[in-house]
């Protein structure tokens, strides 16, 4: 169950055609259309779609898009439910698996923002951000080392356990701070933090409890009242352990090889900092045009703390506080048994959120070359391609 994006570093190529497209479709001699007050099917947009989750086994999808600011498309496909053959709905709400790290990369921001803590800030020793609380044993050097900006930037070095494994999916059983205690005295940091980029999931759990630490309240308490109520994201929350805790409008999932029968089999609850979100499309969208540096609609950064925001590390320029990019393009990607998100957005106005309740195989080695590589060509398509075709509406 350990997600998958190695793939962050596999698609310049398709950024580089990307850019090429854009630039190809900039002009747009097309007159502006006339303002309707519904939406109308784009052929050009759902064809896409439509293909994907039928070429690769995905029961349903959710869609929304923006343009310069405005959700100018927005549509569910598919099914939700398999078994009750229930329609996939706009409120229809799904994981979004690592799609969550933004969330809480832009809580780390806030906090910033607030003046509370800087990136630089150590988060362990005496007189770091969390100080001596967790674990029986005495820090290493490297741990004392590590920053608020490495957990954020995934250059700590690892917090990994035997075969180099992400320490997040072991001892499953144990609560929160449970973990925390056996994480800090059995997981190791292999480089100095700052020295290399490696993508893995704990940074995220830490970075969780130091804004439970700095704002005094919960983690989803926090996100709840600075991120998701002030965006009006009323389909958006922290999902539960289980068939017993989906929420009311949530999908089923489908998961396929070898993620299959694991969709509801480990602790979704631990994954709050790193993977807990669930939302709809149109959620998500209004969460991304929040952190776009677009006028367009307002941000929830001031320009000087997002620019810090969008800073990659000099391990991996491409890897921000939480967000990925490449040239005109900011983006994140997210994979469960049995779900699959990305979001992204253009320096052209364009922003799309996509949510599916299936995946494909990321047990599988050609994952990469093969499902993950065509998502993220969908999603450059949707934001490069066809942008003459969306009604002057605007569904926020």
């Amino acid at each position: 169950m350990k997600n998958n994006f190695k793939h962050f570093r596999h698609f310049s190529w398709i950024f580089i055609l990307a850019v090429l497209i854009a630039c190809s479709e900039s002009s747009d001699p097309t007159p502006t259309p006339t303002p309707t007050a519904k939406q109308e099917d784009i052929a050009a947009i759902d064809s896409q779609i439509e293909g994907f989750i039928s070429q690769y086994n995905i029961p349903g999808a959710s869609l929304a898009i923006s343009k310069n600011g405005k959700l100018v498309y927005q549509k569910a496909y598919g099914v939700a439910d398999q078994a009750q053959n229930k329609a996939m709905e706009l409120n229809t709400q799904m994981r979004v698996a690592s799609v969550s790290k933004t969330f809480t990369g832009l809580a780390i921001m806030l906090l910033v923002q607030d003046g509370k803590i800087k990136l630089e800030d150590k988060v362990f020793g005496e007189g770091a951000i969390l100080g001596t609380t967790y674990g029986t044993k005495a820090y290493s050097n490297r741990v004392k080392q590590v920053t608020v900006r490495h957990l954020l930037q995934m250059t700590t070095g690892g917090w990994v356990v035997s075969g180099n494994r992400d320490a997040i999916d072991y001892e499953q059983g144990r609560t929160n701070a449970g973990f925390f205690d056996w994480m800090m005295d059995n997981a190791t940091l292999n480089f100095d933090p700052g020295s290399q980029y490696w993508y893995i999931n704990t940074n995220y759990f830490v970075a969780a409890r130091i804004v439970e630490k700095v704002s005094g309240k919960s983690f989803a308490q926090f996100v709840k009242e600075r991120i998701t109520d002030p965006l009006k994201m009323t389909a958006t929350a922290y999902g539960k352990n289980g068939t017993q805790g989906r929420l009311p409008n949530e999908a089923t999932y489908y998961g396929q090889g070898g993620t299959k029968g694991f969709e509801y089999n480990f602790n979704l609850e631990r994954r709050d900092g790193d993977a807990g979100i669930v939302t709809s499309a149109p959620d998500l969208l209004r969460f991304v045009t929040a952190i776009d540096g677009n006028p367009s609609r307002p941000d929830l950064l001031d320009p000087a703390i997002y620019n810090q925001f969008i800073q990659g590390s000099t391990a991996n320029t491409g890897f921000a506080n939480g967000i990925a990019q490449n040239n005109q393009i900011k983006y994140f990607y997210g994979a469960l048994p049995g779900t699959r998100s990305g979001y992204m957005f253009h320096s052209n106005g364009m922003a799309a959120a996509l949510i599916f309740n299936g995946n494909g195989d990321y047990t599988q080695s050609n994952y990469n070359s093969t499902f993950a590589r065509a998502h993220d060509e969908l999603m450059v398509s949707l934001i490069t391609r066809n942008l003459n075709v969306y009604q002057e509406i605007d569904q926020f």
